[in-house]
């Protein structure tokens, strides 16, 4: 075989090694990514939020949206953790209101409103990634317009690359307790997220088994960052 041969061969090898190796890696990261869903949100939440903030009645989740540009175009793939007792408030509100219209709650409750988001963008071309949160929400009213919705109104603090804007009117409902939409004024942001809310789902102890819940919850933040 001659030398010129003999490299196209190596080089084959070495390609088909490496093929295999990516293919490998990608189905190992897939089968990890199903059967320990908690462990890889939980340790992202913990390592968002502060620990003030784990455990007691707060529900949480992620974020996965697609957002539009200052053109109202597709452009952003959005991700990330949202973490929020505003459930916990409407349920205290709901059994404070014994009389009258209980679908409009007003804001009377012992705990305090409390919402927070830490979120990656990044460009559909893959470019441009960077980070937001979204924090401070002050409620200001709470209704439900059907038994399968609540929506939460009031004002949050958006950390954009010029720096913090506070005061956003911002709307976020939760529907069937299993999808979140977070919606800020687009004037207030200059269009960042597009014209459409950022969406997100809701977990819950029917997404886990108890224990596997239980055991990764217990963990705590991740020390390693």
């Amino acid at each position: 075989m001659s030398n010129s041969n003999a490299q196209r061969v190596s080089f084959s090898h070495k390609y088909l090694n490496g093929s295999t190796v990516i293919v490998t890696g990608v189905f190992i990261l897939a089968i990890i990514m199903v059967t320990q869903p908690f462990g890889y949100i939980e340790n992202n939440i913990s390592m968002a939020f502060p620990q003030g903030l784990q455990g007691g009645n707060y529900s949480f989740g992620i974020i996965s949206s697609i957002q539009n540009n200052e053109s109202n175009e597709p452009f952003w793939i959005v991700s990330g953790n949202w973490k929020s007792n505003l459930l916990e408030t409407a349920n205290q509100q709901s059994n404070m209101t014994s009389q009258g219209n209980a679908s409009q709650l007003g804001t009377s409750a012992t705990t305090t409103p409390t919402f927070n988001t830490s979120v990656r963008m990044i460009s559909l071309n893959g470019t441009d990634e960077h980070t937001h949160t979204i924090t401070n929400f002050v409620l200001e009213n709470t209704t439900i317009p059907n038994n399968a919705t609540v929506v939460f109104e009031g004002t949050s603090t958006a950390s954009m690359r010029e720096g913090p804007v506070t005061d956003i009117p911002t709307t976020i409902t939760i529907s069937n307790g299993k999808v979140i939409s977070i919606w800020l004024d687009p004037l207030k942001i200059n269009n960042h997220y597009g014209d459409t809310p950022i969406y997100g789902r809701v977990i819950d102890g029917a997404d886990f088994p108890q224990q596997e819940y239980q055991s990764n919850y217990s963990r705590g933040p991740n020390s390693t960052g």
